[in-house]
């Protein structure tokens, strides 16, 4: 599988499940609710995600560039629209 695809998908599934997180934490379902905290907490997942998924790929992604737009990108979008849709509907 080419590590493109890879790195996305990783990310695309990551935004989803941190989009969620995030919502949680808006609406205050654990006791507290603060909005810029799930903003914190998604940065800190975009974080650790691009950690792992330099470890799965290794160097074959090279350059901001490239990581800009095959993982922080997807992930950023997907994360916001989830994180939206979920505070709006839930």
């Amino acid at each position: 599988m080419d590590a493109t695809i890879k790195v996305t998908s990783l990310h695309v599934i990551v935004g989803i499940i941190s989009g969620f997180i995030s919502a949680v934490l808006s609406l205050g379902w654990l006791g507290f609710k603060n909005e810029v905290f799930g903003f914190f907490v998604g940065l800190i997942i975009l974080y650790f995600t691009g950690k792992l998924s330099q470890k799965l790929v290794g160097d074959e992604i090279s350059g901001f560039s490239q990581w800009l737009w095959d993982g922080i990108a997807p992930f950023f979008f997907t994360w916001i629209i989830v994180w939206v849709l979920a505070v709006s509907y839930l």
